[in-house]
């Protein structure tokens, strides 16, 4: 429990979003977007440190089922599943899928055992939030959501 209270953001009343438009954004919800641009350009330039993981297709499927999203089917045959696909902790220890999309289900289709992804934590994901709202919101979340898992880990839930 002392990790995940250390876990909690503090509001930096200096945020200034990267870019307030992109040429992929994710979209959470009505409310958070996250610049993916920015992220895939971060990850490039090693200026965000991320945790790599392989992920086990079918098991990806199992878990999160076959309807995420529009597929669009002319994209998936050009889409590249050698790219990492991000992933975002979205919820406290809960990853979902923010850019490949189609590269998981192409990698699906065809049979692929894995698929390379990057993941952030969901502190990173504040920095590439699209506005000020956006980010104080999201700092109030996670440190709800922190609140929360805290006490569900008191009554035992996550045991």
């Amino acid at each position: 429990m002392v990790s995940l209270k250390k876990r909690k953001m503090k509001l930096n009343k200096s945020f200034q979003p990267i870019a307030k438009e992109a040429e992929e954004v994710y979209h959470n919800g009505i409310f958070f977007q996250f610049n993916i641009s920015s992220i895939i350009k971060d990850i490039n330039s090693n200026k965000l440190t991320i945790e790599k993981e392989t992920i086990d297709i079918q098991h990806w499927f199992k878990e999160h089922g076959l309807d995420f999203g529009i597929i669009t089917e002319s994209h998936l045959q050009n889409v590249d599943v050698r790219l990492p696909i991000i992933q975002a902790e979205i919820r406290i220890n809960k990853y979902e899928i923010i850019d490949g999309h189609h590269r998981i289900k192409r990698a699906y289709d065809d049979g692929l055992c894995y698929i390379e992804s990057y993941k952030l934590k969901g502190e990173q994901l504040a920095e590439y939030l699209m506005s000020i709202e956006q980010y104080e919101a999201y700092i109030q979340y996670w440190n709800d959501k922190i609140d929360c898992y805290i006490e569900d880990m008191k009554r035992g839930y996550y045991m």
